[in-house]
């Protein structure tokens, strides 16, 4: 074979959705060594190798030896190869003219792939081409990212054909056969929230999120998330974010999206009462070359119906997002979340799991007590939270308010679950002396008041100081799921068999959740719940350790009134009487007197 005057040779790059045009690149001195590799990768990607391009020495069809390999010779055509090999009309090589491998030709590349057996799969990053059924050629690589953010877009690599042991025999493809960067995008996906309330706990990075809330707040959420670079590689790419909400109402029309201008009109918003789903137009993805920040802001109210002690409000977001050109239909997914916290003062159901659940809690309890301090119905009572045994003499009937502030003149006015203004609680103590019906706070400081006293009793005038004050703690997260919408925790996913197992994809992300809480009264400790995370719950436990605690520390009290006696005795008829005689007496005694002067 004549031997080719010594070629600079010609790079063909990975092709990359993060740029335009692939850069052409040239190596002053190609040698063949039999081993192309791929670098740029991380640990567990896989990397599957299919050749494109085969040495055919002077086969019918070649340019300047090289064809097609059969099942790509549909999209590299002759004319397609002369132009990438820089191939000229009178038959030399002119490497200055060589073009690359464009976006749109490695799409349809990475199409007819998806449907063949690689040459090699696996997570080696070199491939042998001297072993038999490979060769010198040009080698596409589509990688499968082990870190679900990842997006790899087709990697071409070449490995030269040598006629023998100089350089002057070589005969350049392309000169990548030792080293091509992979190009790649990173997706990412971060919601912070904040109300209009005061009730702001600063984070370290300088951002302020709320974590405590209550019925009826506004909450404006913030979702920041990346657009992987796809462009024309991708046949029919995907993205789009969904966010669904627990016991938040979305503010309809409240869903704002901020994007670069070109894709001001490329996307499609679906509200729903509780969810929303922003998906992009594919047109417009192909085009889309980089990374590209998206920032989705929307309102919700939380509208818990508060049965619990303490009640969590969610926010769940995730994107879905194509993450190879191969597949069409097989997308990774991507979560955040927040969870928000109200809470209940005695309230009927403590919560959490099997052991806790329909157990009640008791901060205040209202007692009766006679004049000499002694209660009037003494009734001993069994923590249902603690394992300790206390006596009350439970009242009924006494009505309070509740303030939020030391001085009791503004009163606690909670809003509805439309976030619209409610009226203000009258609280009444049950039979049991449990002052219920003070529900769905936000964490803070609150003051109660009696403003009506049972018939017969006191009123106390006394005012409680109820402080209420929250914990939470980062927490590592991961779930599993096949469509993106569903999740399930690890305890959930463990429990299925392995068939099932293989349909589901997981993601690990950070949440803050609920770690404890305190209910104060008169600055005295009631009781400290602990949480633990549970998936992305908090499942409420309550821990011996916080002993010696107590369920009851301040007795509303009443005293039982002192009357004037009616019945059972002469009391204070007789003196009525009495008087009512000595008055009649004088005014007759009067009137005879004025008779007899005027006689």
């Amino acid at each position: 074979m004549k031997n080719f005057k010594k070629l600079m040779a010609l790079v063909i790059a990975a092709v990359m959705v993060v740029a335009s045009m692939n850069v052409t690149a040239f190596a002053d001195d190609p040698a063949y060594d039999g081993e192309i590799s791929v670098t740029g990768t991380v640990t567990g990607d896989t990397l599957n190798f299919y050749k494109v391009v085969e040495w055919v020495d002077n086969a019918e069809g070649n340019v300047k030896g090289w064809k097609a390999t059969a099942d790509y010779a549909s999209v590299l055509t002759e004319d397609a190869l002369k132009a990438i090999l820089g191939i000229t009309a009178d038959g030399t090589q002119d490497l200055s003219t060589a073009t690359n491998i464009t976006p749109a030709i490695a799409r349809q590349l990475a199409v007819i792939a998806r449907g063949k057996d690689a040459i090699q799969s696996g997570t080696d990053t070199t491939l042998d081409t001297t072993a038999d059924g490979k060769g010198p050629g040009i080698y596409m690589v589509l990688i499968n990212p082990a870190d679900p953010d990842t997006i790899y877009n087709p990697v071409f690599v070449s490995s030269d054909y040598s006629t023998g042991a100089g350089k002057e025999g070589t005969i350049a493809v392309s000169a990548t056969y030792e080293d091509a960067t992979v190009k790649k995008s990173t997706t990412t996906l971060e919601k912070t929230a904040m109300t209009s309330e005061d009730a702001w706990d600063a984070l370290e990075d300088g951002k302020a999120q709320w974590k405590t809330t209550a019925i009826g707040d506004t909450v404006t959420f913030t979702v920041v998330t990346t657009l992987p670079g796809y462009g024309d590689t991708y046949t029919n790419p995907h993205f789009a974010v969904k966010d669904k909400l627990t016991d938040l109402t979305l503010v309809a029309n409240s869903v704002e999206v901020t994007a670069p201008a070109a894709a001001v009109g490329q996307y499609t918003v679906e509200e729903g009462t509780d969810n929303y789903t922003l998906t992009f137009k594919p047109e417009y993805l192909k085009t889309n070359k980089t990374p590209t920040q998206v920032t989705i802001t929307y309102k919700a109210i939380v509208a818990t119906d508060a049965p619990l002690h303490v009640n969590t409000e969610k926010n769940e977001v995730s994107t879905e997002f194509s993450h190879t050109p191969t597949s069409e239909d097989d997308y990774s997914f991507k979560k955040d979340t927040t969870q928000h916290y109200t809470f209940t003062i005695d309230a009927n159901t403590l919560g959490g799991d099997s052991h806790q659940s329909g157990k009640r809690t008791s901060e205040l309890i209202k007692i009766g007590q006679n004049p000499d301090g002694t209660p009037i119905t003494e009734i001993r009572t069994s923590s249902e939270i603690m394992d300790r045994v206390y006596n009350t003499s439970p009242l009924a009937g006494a009505k309070f308010k509740l303030y939020t502030d030391a001085d009791c003149t503004k009163e606690y006015i909670p809003k509805t679950k439309t976030g619209a203004p409610g009226t203000a609680l009258t609280i009444e103590s049950q039979a049991d002396g449990r002052i219920t019906g003070i529900v769905g706070l936000d964490a803070g400081t609150y003051y109660l008041q009696e403003s009506e006293a049972p018939a017969g009793y006191v009123k106390d005038s006394n005012k409680v100081k109820i402080e209420i004050t929250a914990t939470t703690a980062p927490a590592s997260v991961t779930e599993y799921t096949t469509d993106g919408v569903t999740w399930k925790t690890q305890a959930e996913y463990d429990a299925l068999d392995a068939s099932a197992k293989a349909a589901y994809k997981s993601y690990t992300y950070q949440t803050d959740v609920l770690q404890s809480y305190t209910v104060k009264v008169n600055d005295t400790n009631t009781n400290t719940y602990t949480f633990t995370n549970k998936g992305n719950d908090a499942e409420i436990v309550w821990t011996q350790e916080n002993k010696p605690g107590v369920e009851n520390p301040f007795n509303f009290v009443n005293t039982k009134g002192v009357e004037l006696p009616s019945t059972g005795g002469m009391g204070t008829t007789l003196f009525y009487a009495i008087g009512a005689i000595l008055v009649l007496g004088a005014g007759i005694l009067l009137v005879s007197k004025r008779r007899m002067s005027a006689n």
